[in-house]
């Protein structure tokens, strides 16, 4: 059962950066529209879904500290600066989102739409390098802790994550933008040409971090089936796409953000919290909880887990179709 609860939590991560992935490129590609209802139109295909989508992301807290305590204290100790960069670009996204309308001045808006597309690029590449130093494990300290050095942030296996999450959620924010403009739009045009330009590199990316992970990693196996079954997800994907149905493509698309938490388990097993060294590190038998607080989470947890599921469904089928529309 400790592998179930670590497992679930790894699950509800891969769901919110899976759903989020699409509100990520969107406001990455803020600056690509060229009039205000067009701004306005982008903006409005965010606003309906993010809170539904960080649902996810509090569960996904929720969950480690209530399922994996230790866990989660280690892991905000060792990655305090990271989080603290995904954490802040989290609230300066949402705040950009929210402000953005509050005053008619064009200086304003356009501050802000600097903002949401800054703090888009900072949350997808945060969470790309997050999990990759998480795949490859994490240096130790002085004190004999796991700790993320800067050697780790800037490491080419961190780097080419965190550059597979952005072009991953700038692909899946095309698909959804696009297909909410009218055919012969000129920003639906560019968005199909940048699309094209995006797929072969989802192609590629996943074969070079496999390449690097043989390298960083004991699993190199396990890494490499990863790594194809995702770019064949995106070649999927780019199939789908060219019969129009984006709505499968989205889902398809999702695979090189969901690779990254998969690969943290698959290589990492049992470990929750890897090092290079093997020393310092994190197993699961020491960080999950005590099993009246895995009883007291299965009644309540679990029951929660259908109707969430459910309700996140209505909602995307509820807003997917309409939130690109200006108002």
């Amino acid at each position: 059962m400790d592998v179930f609860w670590y497992a679930l939590v790894g699950l509800l991560l891969a769901g919110y950066l899976a759903l989020e992935s699409i509100d990520f490129g969107i406001g990455m590609l803020m600056p690509f529209a060229d009039t205000e209802a067009g701004r306005v139109r982008m903006r409005r295909a965010i606003v309906p879904r993010f809170l539904a989508n960080e649902v996810w992301l509090v569960a996904f807290g929720g969950l480690l500290f209530g399922a994996l305590p230790v866990a989660e204290g280690e892991l905000l100790r060792a990655l305090r600066l990271p989080f603290l960069a995904v954490l802040c670009a989290w609230f300066l996204r949402d705040g950009a989102l929210w402000f953005r309308p509050a005053y008619e001045g064009a200086r304003w808006r356009r501050t802000w739409d600097i903002v949401l597309s800054a703090a888009s690029l900072v949350l997808a590449a945060g969470w790309g390098a997050v999990l990759g130093m998480l795949v490859r494990g994490l240096s130790v300290g002085p004190d004999g802790h796991s700790v993320a050095a800067a050697a780790d942030l800037v490491h080419p296996f961190t780097l080419l994550c965190a550059a597979l999450a952005v072009a991953g959620c700038l692909r899946q924010g095309l698909l959804c933008a696009a297909r909410s403009l009218p055919e012969g739009n000129p920003v639906r045009v560019g968005f199909g040409r940048l699309t094209r330009v995006l797929t072969p590199v989802l192609l590629l990316l996943p074969l070079l971090v496999v390449v690097a992970a043989a390298v960083v990693t004991d699993a190199p196996v396990v890494v490499g089936v990863v790594g194809v079954l995702t770019a064949a997800a995106v070649y999927a994907s780019d199939r789908v796409q060219a019969t129009g149905r984006t709505g499968a493509a989205l889902l398809l698309g999702a695979a090189p953000l969901v690779a990254l938490p998969v690969l943290v388990g698959a290589v990492n097993g049992t470990t929750v919290l890897a090092t290079h060294s093997g020393q310092g590190g994190l197993e699961l038998s020491r960080a999950i909880a005590d099993s009246g607080s895995l009883t007291l989470l299965a009644a309540i947890v679990l029951p929660a887990l259908v109707p969430v599921t459910l309700g996140q469904f209505w909602f995307w089928r509820v807003f997917t179709g309409t939130g690109m529309q200006p108002r």
